[in-house]
């Protein structure tokens, strides 16, 4: 989990994975539009693996080499919000069965791709300064593709077009506050209780 924390965002370009859709760019074909920028943070990081000199897996056997990149490949991949719906729908049926979560690898693999999602949006649940500045980051980034879809011509993405910066973006964090980010963290508070306290934030 470690690893696929901290690749998870490896030689990303600034611009999402619609944008690479909309321009056609390489990794969209490369990728067949498939959760294109996480198959590249995976992709980059496995191909410098290559070389002994960054290999920090050469000392697993085959099987655990396979096990660990799967694992984290299936990690990074949930990243893709595009995904969210999917894994948190089956996540929340999972939390009504059995409270057995390491028995089954799936429920294993499960319970570390829903830890990374937490994390991947976690500034939300950080105390208020923190977040104000994490929200400032994003949106600077979200209005640079925004510059860039309007100079192609593009219809300018939602939340990135900065000529609506005083009433797009704070409506947008309230509606993924609202609509991701809390059920996400009262789910996981499900699982872990000690995670309340994000929550209140």
């Amino acid at each position: 989990s470690i690893l696929a924390a901290a690749i998870h965002d490896y030689d990303h370009p600034g611009f999402n994975n619609n944008f690479h859709t909309k321009t056609g760019a390489y990794l969209a074909t490369l990728y067949s539009d498939k959760s294109i920028l996480e198959n590249h943070h995976c992709a980059c990081v496995f191909e410098m693996m290559q070389n002994s000199k960054y290999d920090i897996l050469q000392s697993l056997s085959e099987d655990q080499r396979r096990d660990v990149r799967d694992t984290v490949v299936e990690m990074v991949i949930s990243t893709d919000m595009g995904n969210h719906a999917k894994l948190y729908s089956t996540f929340k049926r999972r939390l009504n069965e059995s409270e057995d979560w390491v028995s089954k690898r799936e429920d294993t693999r499960l319970t570390l791709v829903m830890a990374i999602k937490t994390a991947d949006i976690s500034n939300c649940g950080r105390p208020q300064s923190l977040y104000l500045k994490w929200a400032s980051s994003i949106a600077h980034e979200f209005y640079l593709q925004g510059d860039v879809e309007q100079m192609l011509n593009l219809a300018v993405s939602p939340f990135m077009d900065r000529r609506k910066d005083k009433t797009d973006f704070s409506r947008g964090q309230v509606s993924f506050i609202n609509f991701i980010v809390i059920p996400l963290f009262e789910s996981m508070a499900e699982l872990l209780p000690g995670l309340d306290f994000a929550i209140s934030h």
